[in-house]
């Protein structure tokens, strides 16, 4: 008797979680992107009374977690997906009534903010599911401030100790990998400067800092 095959189809569901399965996503990366997300977060100063743009929101715990950091501020998360906007919105029913938190669906190649708007705009595990990065960086750029920063924080970089270990899942997965050189080049052709980048030893973690000028 052959063994039964393991399901993937869920892995499908990373790049636009839908249905019950997406809640699932989203229950999963809240639990496992937590250490991951602190541990970048702690690379910059991150004021109280920031206005933050996290892209890519996912199951929303990291608007909560900046939400305690700046909580003289507001915080604001989008997500291409329905599902994780209202999984999100679930999760924050406190901050949302307190006015402390917005989330809306959306691209961030095209982002419904005015230019100049952000303090910190935060994208943690979620630019390998981009299409077009140098737009999606210009699109940063022109809502943030003058002298703020993109912060992008990540387990999976091209030839890391994580695509080489997990080569199989990062393909059902559909993500699009590339190596920090690389996406330090595209920040600076979409206009960011200081782009600095940061790993923890022997671990797949990386954040990358990249400023508006």
């Amino acid at each position: 008797m052959q063994p039964k095959k393991k399901d993937t189809t869920i892995l499908e569901q990373f790049r636009c979680p839908t249905g019950l399965q997406g809640r699932t996503v989203a229950a999963s990366m809240n639990r496992s992107h937590r250490a991951l997300s602190e541990w970048g977060l702690n690379k910059l100063n991150l004021g109280s009374r920031f206005v933050i743009l996290d892209v890519g929101c996912g199951g929303g715990k990291n608007l909560t977690r900046m939400a305690r950091l700046a909580f003289q501020g507001k915080i604001f998360g989008m997500d291409y997906s329905a599902t994780m906007v209202k999984y999100s919105r679930e999760k924050n029913k406190r901050l949302i009534n307190q006015n402390r938190l917005e989330i809306v669906q959306g691209s961030v190649e095209k982002i419904c903010f005015q230019e100049n708007f952000f303090d910190l705009v935060t994208a943690i595990e979620t630019y390998y599911f981009w299409p077009n990065l140098i737009d999606a960086f210009r699109e940063i750029n022109r809502v943030l401030k003058p002298t703020r920063n993109l912060v992008i924080i990540n387990e999976m970089i091209k030839d890391g100790i994580y695509e080489i270990d997990n080569a199989e899942i990062i393909k059902k997965t559909h993500v699009h990998l590339l190596t920090l050189d690389k996406l330090k080049y595209i920040l600076q052709s979409a206009g960011f400067v200081n782009v600095q980048t940061f790993t923890k030893i022997n671990s797949p973690w990386n954040t990358i800092l990249a400023q508006k000028p």
